[in-house]
């Protein structure tokens, strides 16, 4: 979930040594079983969460090295139908920020044809995400400042770019966005349209633009926000956001319906423990992980009811180290996946009845630094984590294939 830029506290992980499987001090995958503890918490997922022993689950290959020695403002991943991946990131060293793209075809070791890059307009690019156009086509969004940030509310750019597998076109400006803002989110609509939330500099809103060609809504939000994440439910666009900087408060979701907003509302049993949220649209719908309200930390699960989530379920991830992060995505198997910190490992975790989880860990080879962990997923169960830590003279950026759990 772009660029995701996380806290200082999220940051502080121990470096540990890179293992291919899960580290002696991981705990085993979780074994919850069964249903939601409340009937239609999760507004309709599949019933039963049996949970599998993990015995080919974790990397499946050594990780890849994408860049060293750079300043990273944003990556992401995804999958297409066909099983490809594809891994963005904006980064660079003292010759400055680029746009770089890995493409991964099913079963690579290394990105094909090398990793593509471009020039992205501006040296202050950030917020980049990828999303799928076109059933091989990938497409870059990102945000950059301009000298008319300086001058006016709509100052800043929306750039992207594209690739069909092969180099990344050229980039080019497609919208405005509010001057000084920070790109939170951008997701494709049922129609192909690109929906990008920016927050607006300064002031308790975001901005929420239907399409690169259509006029931006501005949202009041009840606090200043720090993550924000928009998925579609059927025809419906659901937006949760949380409080910058806060651990105890709730995260909050808006949803359109009718050409109108509705206000922003608190996900009762939910916090964010100074970590961010993961939100996937999943085939059974849309669904929410967050952090439970206790001093646990443990993540908890709730789905989209069509006027607001459920209760939220634990999810039976009991480490005692909790996540500090959250990417959580989804595939045609129904599946809800999640990729986060816990101290100086990766988790992985796969929730097939997207509540109930079984998680793998391996060791991050660092201190977490510049990004946080990206993962893409197939049916299959195969897919990519990507995840960046401190190395002398900046940040390392590597990826990894990897077997989810229960399979």
């Amino acid at each position: 979930m772009p660029a995701r830029f996380p806290s200082a506290a999220a940051l502080a992980a121990t470096a540990v040594a890179l293992l291919l499987a899960p580290t002696a001090c991981s705990r085993t995958a979780a074994t919850n079983s069964g249903t939601s503890s409340k009937p239609g918490a999760l507004g309709g997922t599949r019933g039963q969460g049996t949970a599998v022993p993990v015995t080919k689950a974790g990397l499946t290959g050594k990780p890849i090295v994408l860049a060293s020695k750079a300043q990273f403002s944003g990556d992401d991943a995804v999958t297409d139908a066909s099983g490809t991946a594809y891994i963005g990131w904006i980064g660079g060293s003292g010759s400055g920020r680029r746009v770089n793209l890995c493409v991964l075809p099913k079963g690579a070791t290394s990105c094909a044809g090398g990793v593509s890059a471009i020039d992205p307009l501006n040296p202050g690019a950030y917020g980049l995400r990828l999303l799928l156009t076109g059933p091989h086509t990938v497409t870059l969004v990102w945000e950059y400042l301009t000298s008319a940030s300086e001058t006016g509310p709509e100052g800043d750019e929306i750039a992207v770019a594209s690739s069909s597998g092969g180099p990344l076109s050229p980039a080019k400006d497609v919208s405005t966005a509010p001057s000084f803002g920070l790109m939170l989110d951008a997701t494709t609509s049922p129609d192909g349209s690109v929906w990008v939330v920016t927050r607006v500099a300064g002031k308790n809103a975001v901005q929420v633009r239907p399409g690169f060609n259509s006029a931006p809504v501005t949202l009041s939000t009840p606090y200043l926000t720090a993550y924000a994440l928009l998925r579609f439910d059927g025809s419906t666009p659901v937006l949760v956001i949380d409080k910058d900087g806060s651990i105890s408060d709730p995260v909050s979701v808006a949803f359109e319906h009718g050409g109108a907003w509705s206000q922003f509302n608190p996900v009762a049993g939910t916090s964010t423990a100074d970590a961010n949220f993961g939100l996937a649209a999943t085939p059974s719908g849309v669904r929410l992980i967050a952090t439970v309200t206790n001093a646990s930390y443990q993540p908890v699960a709730a789905g989209w009811n069509g006027s607001g989530f459920g209760t939220p379920a634990l999810t039976g991830d009991t480490n005692t180290c909790a996540p500090s992060s959250h990417d959580a995505v989804s595939d045609a198997s129904g599946r809800l996946a999640d990729a986060s910190m816990e101290c100086g490992d990766v988790a992985v975790a796969n929730l097939p009845d997207t509540v109930h989880a079984t998680v793998f860990r391996f060791a991050a080879n660092g201190t977490f630094a510049g990004t946080l962990p990206q993962l893409t997923t197939s049916p299959d169960g195969s897919g990519w984590v990507a995840w960046s830590v401190g190395v002398n003279g900046g940040d390392e950026l590597l990826a990894a294939p990897l077997l989810l759990p229960g399979q």
